[in-house]
Formats: C-alpha cells, sequence, structure tokens
C-alpha cells in the first residue's frame, strides 16, 4: 500500500518528506522538467520512497507509477507546468501537461477503480486578479493572465466530472502563493514564486522587481503540504470539494519590504526596483476557508518563512 504523488517539485517533494516522516510508501512520478535530480535523490534513501520516471502525459509511465504502489492509498495531483512566466514553457507543452496529464491518471484510477481520496493542488489564483474582497469557495471564477494558472479551472472541473460519473473521491485544495524551503529549492527565476525569489535575489545582491500591488494570498509550504494531508484525510464519502488554503494576504511590495528589513538585519542591501512598488491596495481582502472548519490553522508566519528561506539562499546560493 502507498500513496502516489505525481510531480515532485517544489511542493511535492515537501509532501513526500512529510508522508516519508509519518512512516508512509511513496511512489512518485517525475519527469524532471523543472526539478533538479539531485534533490530528488536524496528523497530515494527512503527505502519507502520509489520513483517512476516519466512524465504524467505518458499513460505507460502512469501505469508503472500505479503498479508499483499495487494498493493505492491516496493520489496526489502536483505535476504540472505550473509558472506563469512568459518563457517557462511552450504553450503547447503547458497544454499537454496541464490539461491532458491530469485526465491520463485520473482513467487510470476509474480502470483499476481505486477509492482512495485525489487531491489536486490548485491555486488561489483561480479568483483571478487582484482578489475580490471576499473570497470563499463559492467565490467565481477570476480572470486569468497565463495558461498555467487558467488550466487549474479546467482541471478542478475535470475532477468534478469524474467524481460524478465514475464515482472517484475529489478534492481540491486551492493554494496561496507558496514559499519557504522544500528539498527541491528552484533557482531559475522563470519558475521561482515571487517571495523565494525575492529572497534569492536579495542573497545575491541583486535588485528585487516589483511588478504589482495587488493583494494576493500566501502561504508556507509546510502549511500547504498539511492542507493537502488534511483535505485527503476527509472522513467523508466518494465526491467533489473544494478548499481554500491560506496562510497570510499581503502584497508583493510587502513581501519585498519584508525581505529588504531581514536583509538589513543580516548585513545586505536590498534594493526594490519597479512601478508595482507605489501600488497598495486600501484594504485587503479577507479569505475564508472550509479547513478551518476542520481546525486548519497555519502555523509558520510569512517572516519566519522568509527569513529561513534568505537564510538557505545566503548559504546556498550567496554572492
Amino acid at each position: 500500500m502507498a500513496s502516489i504523488v505525481a510531480g515532485i517539485g517544489y511542493i511535492g517533494s515537501r509532501l513526500v518528506q512529510e508522508l516519508l516522516a509519518q512512516g508512509q510508501e511513496v511512489v512518485g512520478l517525475e519527469n524532471f522538467f523543472a526539478t533538479d535530480r539531485r534533490a530528488v535523490e536524496q528523497l530515494r534513501q527512503s527505502m519507502r520512497f520509489r520513483l517512476v520516471e516519466g512524465s504524467i502525459t505518458d499513460s505507460a509511465a502512469v501505469a508503472r507509477t500505479f503498479d508499483e504502489a499495487e494498493t493505492v492509498e491516496g493520489i496526489f495531483l502536483l505535476a504540472a507546468q505550473a509558472s506563469g512566466h512568459p518563457n517557462a514553457a511552450a504553450p503547447e507543452y503547458t497544454e499537454e501537461a496541464n490539461l491532458r496529464g491530469p485526465r491520463i491518471v485520473l482513467d487510470e484510477a476509474v480502470r483499476r477503480r481505486v477509492s482512495c481520496p485525489i487531491v489536486f493542488a490548485s491555486s488561489m489564483l483561480v479568483y483571478g486578479t487582484p482578489l475580490p474582497d471576499v473570497v470563499d469557495e463559492s467565490t467565481p471564477y477570476g480572470r486569468f493572465a497565463d495558461l498555467s494558472h487558467l488550466s487549474k479551472c479546467y482541471v478542478e472541473k475535470l475532477l468534478e466530472m469524474y467524481a460524478a460519473i465514475h464515482q472517484l473521491d475529489c478534492r481540491v485544495v486551492r493554494l496561496g502563493l507558496t514559499y519557504g524551503i522544500a528539498p527541491v529549492m528552484k533557482t531559475d527565476p522563470r519558475f521561482m514564486t515571487a517571495p523565494n525569489l525575492f529572497c534569492y535575489r536579495a542573497a545575491r545582491h541583486e535588485p528585487i522587481e516589483v511588478r504589482s500591488g495587488h493583494a494576493l494570498a500566501t502561504i508556507h509550504v509546510d502549511d500547504a503540504v498539511r492542507a493537502l494531508l488534511q483535505a485527503a484525510g476527509w472522513n467523508r464519502s466518494p465526491g467533489f470539494a473544494i478548499a481554500n488554503a491560506v496562510g497570510a494576504v499581503t502584497t508583493i511590495p510587502e513581501i519585498a519590504e519584508h525581505v529588504r528589513e531581514l536583509g538589513v538585519q543580516r548585513g545586505l542591501t536590498v534594493r526594490i526596483v519597479g512601478q508595482g512598488t507605489t501600488e497598495r491596495p486600501s484594504a485587503m481582502p479577507v479569505v475564508h476557508s472550509r479547513l478551518e472548519r476542520d481546525g486548519f490553522r497555519p502555523r509558520r508566519t510569512l517572516i519566519d518563512g522568509l527569513a529561513e528561506t534568505l537564510d538557505y539562499f545566503l548559504k546556498h546560493h550567496g554572492c
């Protein structure tokens, strides 16, 4: 019996680490499009972790993953081209990985008649930018600026359809912008979240560029993993459910300023540039989450998470 984690990237690697710490068997599927092999090798030191190298779009690789798991305890869908950066990937790759890939996994789950929870890591950006004044799981989809986040809406509705037609147990967790330290840490700016990128830039004495002042939801990677696991553990009959997972609501300029202050404490001179530095909302959106009703509370603060991330990049990539 094992859990399947499709996508051993930034969040997926931290999820695998936590599952292993809990004593579970884990089978991972990864194609190494934007993941450092050396980081995944650290996870492979555990006898309870098995890796299938391949793409979520390859039905044979997906079948091998299910074969390795034998009895599937849970499925976590994190494999995707996650970056909205215009140079991250060709549109065709994003569409293939983000739209076709999840359907292949769901078809395999149907074929094998799995009854375990299927948890999809979605994004709070499905509500659009900027966030509405008040957000809960019933808030309609917003406007989008990239294919990566637009694809989250498709997969959410795909899960809803498969839950209704095939009686799969599908859960969606809409994560805030994720930051903090995980086994897989990106250093290519195209694939880094803004908080991590700002810490990376500061550690390398490079200016931090702020392009927007809109309010957005954030969450530490540890809390993101806790939210995914809590959703997997919901005691409910098969069906479809959505939950928001947020640690704090802030703005990109405020994150940049936090990083600047933390840099000053460490003897760094951090320069913030960009048009977004002058844009600040008069009031922050209020985000509600059904996870809160189940007892979920974020444990990691934004400041502490940024501090540890800056220290990590100073140690490993500082100039």
